[in-house]
């Protein structure tokens, strides 16, 4: 039973949200997903955050089948301080 299957791995871009399906072989770690499929070119931070259904995961976690990758990038503002400066408008 070492068939592929299928993930999808969901990213933004320009405030869009995006995603891409991949298949992945029995066993594979999010750091050999990461390598295998140049990930890096998605994104334009030096420092890749994946989770798995909004929980960020360590780069040795064993994907599963039906595990929905999710890309993370870093904030760039506080969202508290920006609600402050929407309502002083």
């Amino acid at each position: 039973m070492n068939e592929k299957f299928e993930i999808f791995l969901y990213y933004n871009v320009d405030a869009t949200i995006k995603y891409k399906s991949f298949n992945v072989s029995p066993g594979t770690s999010i750091a050999h997903f990461i390598r295998d499929n140049d990930i890096s070119k998605l994104t334009m931070v030096n420092e890749i955050n994946i989770g798995v259904y909004g929980k960020i995961q360590n780069s040795d976690y064993i994907i599963k089948p039906n595990d929905r990758l999710e890309l993370y990038n870093d904030i760039t503002a506080d969202p508290k301080i920006r609600r402050k400066n929407l309502a002083k408008v």
